[in-house]
């Protein structure tokens, strides 16, 4: 017997209109059952996935598992649940079949999850693209920004020296038409002379501080300011 199970069943199988249940457990759902021996008439055996247990049926035989399986190999089309009738020797079984995973369950799963799954594909590149572009615009906002202020600053240092080199030329350019003008006429030097320090002891700006009681009017030694008999300078 191979351990791989010939037909497994989904939900309650019946034969004859009768319950196919485990005889340990009771148990009738989801069983499984392998071709037992080499004869149609041979009884399959039975496996409970609830107790674990299996043993030979007494109703179903390998022909009438055969009988199942036709009427799945006879179908084109996969439907949407894999329910059977099946005949043999006088003996119906009905029930539901497990779903064999075959082409045209592949080809109806790709489409399926084609139609559900591209919209959200296509909303999820959407969002992707539109976050790419976000973060490129920032960055080249800030490439432009850092750029711009460079730019500014550059602008603003020749505008600077341009500024300069014009108060530069206008100045020039007045003192050369002065020149041409006046001939290079006016003041080269300071007219006024250069102060010449007294030699008198005492002389501060032309006058000289003296003790004498001749030119006091109380006749008390007191201290008058005269004028320098040698520079005749005076501090009015």
């Amino acid at each position: 017997m191979d351990a791989k199970a010939d037909l497994k069943l989904l939900g309650m199988a019946y034969v004859d209109g009768t319950e196919l249940l485990c005889s340990g457990c009771g148990n009738g759902l989801s069983l499984e059952i392998h071709k037992h021996g080499f004869r149609e008439v041979h009884p399959a055996w039975i496996c409970c996935p609830s107790c674990g247990r299996g043993e030979d049926s007494g109703v179903v035989t390998n022909g009438l598992v055969d009988a199942v399986l036709a009427t799945r190999a006879a179908r084109i089309k996969e439907a949407d649940r894999d329910v059977f009738r099946a005949e043999w020797r006088g003996i119906v079984m009905t029930g539901e079949m497990r779903p064999l995973i075959d082409i045209h369950q592949l080809i109806g799963a790709a489409k399926a999850v084609h139609e559900v799954a591209a919209p959200e594909v296509k909303r999820w590149w959407r969002s992707k693209k539109k976050e790419a572009k976000a973060q490129l615009k920032e960055k080249a906002g800030a490439v432009t920004g850092a750029a711009k202020g460079k730019a500014n600053e550059a602008a603003d240092a020749v505008k600077e020296k341009a500024d300069e080199a014009i108060s530069t030329a206008r100045a020039t350019t007045l003192t050369t038409a002065w020149t041409l003008q006046t001939g290079g006429a006016g003041p080269t030097a300071s007219p006024r002379p250069k102060h010449r320090r007294c030699t008198v002891k005492g002389c501060r700006a032309g006058m000289v501080t003296i003790s004498t009681r001749v030119h006091a009017a109380t006749g008390k030694t007191s201290e008058v300011k005269i004028r320098c008999g040698v520079c005749h300078r005076s501090s009015t």
